[in-house]
């Protein structure tokens, strides 16, 4: 069985390290990027990846460039938007740019680390859906 591979494209280094962490434990190998230049290298570079996760406040991108670049280099990957923006614009700008989940920081992680955990058979539990105070629903434009 092939590994599961995930990227985390994070500035902020206890945000990263606490998802690094946490997809690691769900079985994923997990590579770590800080600027939205080096989460491309790794993109173009690598074509493992099974997830990719992205916050939208990065320091050399803006947000829905990063998530256009990030699906069109990795096309099957199941993509991750964390952010702390919770308004409807955002989080329809992130699904039409190519998102697949959409999570509102800090909300949800407990609940995405259980869905991580059923992949690959369980990928459905993470198309299309929000998770943040509310919990997790369906995305619906």
């Amino acid at each position: 069985m092939t590994p599961l591979c995930a990227l985390v494209v994070e500035d902020e280094p206890a945000n990263q390290d606490f998802l690094v962490r946490l997809i690691s434990l769900a079985g994923f190998e997990v590579k770590g990027a800080s600027t939205g230049e080096e989460a491309l290298r790794y993109a173009r570079e690598l074509s493992c990846f099974t997830l990719v996760a992205t916050d939208l406040q990065l320091p050399d991108v803006t947000d829905m460039d990063l998530v256009v670049q990030l699906r069109a280099l990795q096309p099957e990957a199941l993509l991750l938007v964390a952010t702390v923006w919770s308004e409807p614009s955002k989080i329809n700008s992130a699904f039409a740019s190519g998102c697949d989940v959409f999570l509102v920081k800090p909300h949800g992680f407990m609940d995405l680390f259980k869905r991580l955990k059923k992949l690959p058979e369980g990928r459905d539990q993470l198309t299309r859906i929000i998770i943040d105070q509310y919990g997790c629903r369906p995305y619906s434009s």
